[in-house]
């Protein structure tokens, strides 16, 4: 029998658990292929969701899924967290258990999570829309408080997941304090450590007039360093100091514990693998794919989901024993909310660079439209739609 471990159960590692089990399903039934797929949480969220919560006041609950519901027929889930991975000797060791687990393959999608440690004084004084639904929905009881001040939006650190997040932070603050007409009593700064408002030139020549249209002030290479919650005050790398009376800051995000110090993993705890077929290190049986990755690319959904479609293909064709390989393109596609029910995207490759794309009403359209998607497709049920959108960009034979 071939055994496949998933470590993660967020999107990535479902949608490639799906894949898996989708087209290994006779495999299953005849006891030749197993898939495990491990993870303590008892519950999914819809990431991307956290900003509507926080600046719109969506209740929570629509953004939870029991995992019960997520995970595929043919998938065994295992509600424990992974605690080591030997890849020379093809076992798995969990939290809450001292048992050996073998596997043939295994594929780690452990995400990333916010690192407030980088940051002294930053967890006090933050009011963080990307840790969970709960402290997003305890952000928006605060926002309907703000009368005036100045607020300050922006990225807190690197490396950190959903790129265009701040930035949308930013955007959607500036709609909430218009429609409630006190926008002029409300200052907003938006900071970065990167040297313009976002890091792809092609975008930020999009959103850059817009800022300045609506009076987002930007700062650009503000590395914050400290925060100082009784001063309200922000330190940068740099020495400099800036005063705010409200603060919602991306923090610097890091990968699982059980990654750091360890063959596996780069200096930082992120996982060593190939951009193209996601192998890790030199281990053709080990891939690792989404935000737990070294590959120098966007933290986001979109990369998790494609790079699992490329994993779970070449595991099925060795597994089934057909000569067809795929690979990874690098493909993004980050949606940016503008306000006012306008978005742009995030688009590109390995090869290809950012597009310039305006913001328009249909593309805030059709980032509803994955938002409704998101839950059946984490089954694979519309890899037939994604496989018509991203075209030659789905992956690379």
């Amino acid at each position: 029998m071939k055994k496949i471990a998933v470590i993660g159960s967020g999107a990535g590692g479902l949608i490639t658990s799906s894949k898996l089990a989708k087209d290994l399903s006779k495999e299953i039934k005849n006891g030749e292929v197993s898939i495990m797929l491990f993870d303590k949480k008892r519950e999914q969220e819809f990431q991307p969701g956290y900003l509507e919560v926080a600046f719109r006041g969506t209740d929570p609950a629509k953004i939870r899924r029991p995992m019960k519901k997520l995970v595929s027929e043919g998938v065994k889930i295992v509600h424990d967290n992974c605690e080591k991975v030997d890849l020379p000797n093809r076992y798995l060791k969990t939290e809450g258990s001292s048992e050996k687990i073998d596997f043939d393959y295994i594929i780690i999608s452990t995400g990333s999570s916010p690192d407030y440690d980088q940051v002294p004084g930053l967890r006090d004084a933050n009011m963080d829309f990307h840790t969970d639904a709960y402290n997003s929905s305890l952000i928006y009881q605060q926002v309907l408080k703000i009368k005036s001040g100045r607020i300050v939006v922006g990225i807190g650190g690197l490396p950190y997941k959903c790129p265009p997040s701040p930035n949308e932070s930013a955007f959607m603050l500036d709609e909430h304090f218009r429609k409630a007409g006190i926008r002029d009593k409300v200052e907003i700064t938006y900071i970065t450590p990167f040297t313009r408002i976002y890091s792809a030139d092609s975008i930020n020549e999009v959103i850059a007039p817009m800022y300045k249209d609506r009076s987002i002030e930007s700062v650009t290479a503000f590395n914050t360093d400290s925060v100082d919650a009784s001063k309200k005050e922000i330190t940068s790398l740099e020495g400099e100091t800036m005063k705010y009376d409200y603060l919602f800051l991306t923090p610097p995000h890091k990968p699982a514990e059980f990654l750091k110090n360890t063959e596996l993993s780069d200096e930082d705890g992120w996982v060593k693998v190939d951009k193209r077929n996601l192998h890790i290190t030199d281990y053709d049986n080990g891939f690792a794919i989404g935000d737990t990755t070294n590959i120098p690319i966007s933290k986001a959904g979109v990369e998790a989901h494609l790079e699992g479609i490329v994993v779970a293909n070449n595991i099925i064709a060795e597994i089934k024993g057909t000569e067809k390989r795929y690979k990874f393109t690098g493909r993004t596609q980050c949606s940016m909310e503008t306000g006012f029910h306008k978005a742009t995207f995030v688009v590109g490759t390995y090869d290809t660079p950012v597009q310039k794309i305006t913001p328009s009403t249909f593309n805030y359209m059709e980032k509803k439209v994955m938002e409704k998607i998101y839950w059946g497709s984490l089954h694979g049920h519309y890899e037939w739609l994604f496989k018509y959108h991203f075209k030659k960009d789905y992956f690379e034979n």
